[in-house]
């Protein structure tokens, strides 16, 4: 048995006692029974005491605490958790081809874990997902995992202790921009960011027929004085089948060019909540 179903029998138990002897009270003789009254209203304070605490704890996330708590307790949940680069320049935003669907996004990837996750894995039964394909065969290690729900959030306070687990965005940055020869090694070798804040979808439909999540830290990148001519050749360049640089309308239109009428690229909606700094269904 559970410690939340150990909970709840024993609130049924001893809540029923107090509402019996609070209809039919003791006899005044009958010390054992007044005993007993004050201990279950005892037993059942703590537990109501405990569950307002867990309450006030998730304050800023009661729905998906009731989610996940109550209605997809025992549900799978996909979470993908990643991190995302705003690239800046005169107005415009460097997006890249993804290497697996037909859409340009933020450069980013998934956070990988680390030697000694598995302790965190164990304990909370969460399961790799194995279906994702990369160029170097399937993803290993990435934060794409699935968690029964009454683990979810358990599972996103791991996270955030940053625990066992890659912190720096650095890796994504250099496979998809350096090592592709999109940008020159020499003057990237070292980059500056700044954390803009986490995006963090409810509980969505997934077309694999999937509940999911998807948790994205934004960061902005600090372009220095020696990086800026090498991006100002890119801009000048214009848009190939790798990159594109794209204005805030575009990206808020996912792709579809008001001048033109009609999409004339496919942007990924996370790069629309990178933009925005928050969530939104289209």
């Amino acid at each position: 048995m559970t410690t939340r179903k150990a909970n709840l029998t024993i609130l049924i138990i001893f809540g029923t006692f107090i509402l019996i002897r609070t209809i039919f009270p003791a006899e005044e003789n009958d010390t054992f029974s007044s005993t007993l009254f004050n201990l279950s209203i005892e037993i059942v304070g703590g537990i109501v005491l405990y569950t307002i605490l867990n309450l006030l704890q998730n304050i800023n996330r009661l729905y998906l605490y009731f989610q996940t708590q109550v209605l997809l307790r025992d549900k799978e949940i996909r979470l993908s958790i990643a991190y995302l680069f705003r690239i800046k320049l005169d107005g415009k935003y460097l997006l890249v081809k993804s290497s697996r669907r037909n859409y340009f996004q933020p450069v980013g990837g998934a956070f990988k874990t680390l030697p000694g996750s598995e302790k965190i894995f164990e304990k909370l039964d969460v399961k790799s997902d194995r279906l994702i394909e990369t160029e170097k065969g399937v993803a290993k290690n990435d934060l794409r995992v699935f968690v029964k729900g009454i683990k979810v959030i358990e599972f996103i306070e791991w996270f955030n202790s940053k625990e066992d687990r890659e912190t720096s965005p650095w890796r994504e940055f250099c496979e998809e921009l350096i090592m592709t020869n999109i940008l020159p090694w020499k003057e990237f070798r070292y980059i500056d960011y700044k954390y803009k804040g986490t995006v963090q979808t409810p509980i969505l439909n997934l077309d694999s027929g999937d509940k999911g999540m998807f948790i994205y830290e934004i960061y902005d990148l600090i372009i220095n004085n020696e990086q800026k001519p090498i991006f100002e050749a890119l801009l000048a360049t214009g848009n190939t089948e790798n990159f594109i640089w794209a204005n805030d309308k575009l990206i808020e239109r996912l792709g579809h060019s008001e001048n033109k009428k009609g999409y004339i690229h496919e942007i990924a909606k996370h790069a629309k909540w990178a933009l925005n700094m928050k969530w939104s269904e289209s």
